[in-house]
């Protein structure tokens, strides 16, 4: 049997035991089936880690803490800026830039956006993300920032920060060796001119990451997943145990 993963906050430093109640321990009752000795992975989405136990189960699911630990974030930090696609398109594209790796994701205004995503909307996709990051055993769960327009995330970056935009256009997309990726993702519509000229006098690398033009929520996961890949993106496992 898999081993279960919950996604749980505020959780006792100094405890032996977990008592999880609620939805979490109906999804694992009902769901998952677990009992008795069956391992469970407890993600804080802030790198803390547990290794626990299942004690019992009957309404409450209690556990026996076996360890922890803190794990590094995702290097390196891969900041997803991309135009909202329209209806669940969105959700599709937050539960794979989760899986992929990257470690926010904002909103992204430019001239041809079509889709302005409401407080309401980014609630959401903040559970998605949670969801995705209990799903795939990620550490730190990504966040999702607020509307950006294109102008300012070109402004204001540092020395260890590399900025992509994604355009078929482009050049193949190279390693970097940056600390941070901000990867810009345009709308249906495409970039105008005016916005690549003005990437490209900002600093930023205008990149191609295939041979057609891809739906937002595509090329967001398939430019991610490039870029985690050839950047060697990966997390430190085990850091800090305790």
């Amino acid at each position: 049997m898999a081993k279960l993963r919950l996604f749980l906050d505020d959780i006792d430093p100094d405890a032996d035991t977990i008592v999880v109640t609620g939805e979490e321990a109906e999804h694992a009752r009902k769901v998952k089936r677990v009992g008795p000795g069956h391992a469970v992975t407890i993600l804080d989405g802030r790198g803390g880690v547990i290794e626990a136990e299942v004690v019992n189960i009957r309404r409450e699911l209690e556990l026996r803490i076996i360890e922890r630990r803190v794990e590094a974030p995702v290097s390196p930090r891969l900041e997803v800026y991309a135009a909202a696609p329209k209806g669940p398109r969105l959700d599709d594209m937050i539960d794979a830039l989760s899986q992929v790796g990257a470690a926010s994701w904002s909103p992204l205004e430019t001239k041809l956006s079509v889709v302005d995503p409401r407080p309401g909307k980014l609630a959401r996709q903040e559970r998605i993300a949670r969801e995705a990051s209990k799903q795939c055993g990620r550490a730190w769960v990504m966040t999702i920032g607020a509307r950006q327009r294109l102008e300012a995330v070109l402004e204001g970056t540092g020395p260890e920060t590399a900025v992509v935009m994604a355009d078929v256009g482009g050049e193949r997309y190279e390693r970097t060796g940056r600390g941070v990726v901000r990867l810009l993702i345009g709308p249906e519509g495409g970039w105008t001119e005016g916005e690549v000229a003005l990437a490209r006098s900002k600093g930023a690398r205008v990149c191609s990451f295939g041979v057609h033009a891809m739906r937002i929520e595509v090329a967001a996961a398939v430019c991610a997943g490039v870029v985690m890949e050839r950047e060697g993106g990966a997390e430190s496992r085990g850091a800090d145990s305790r």
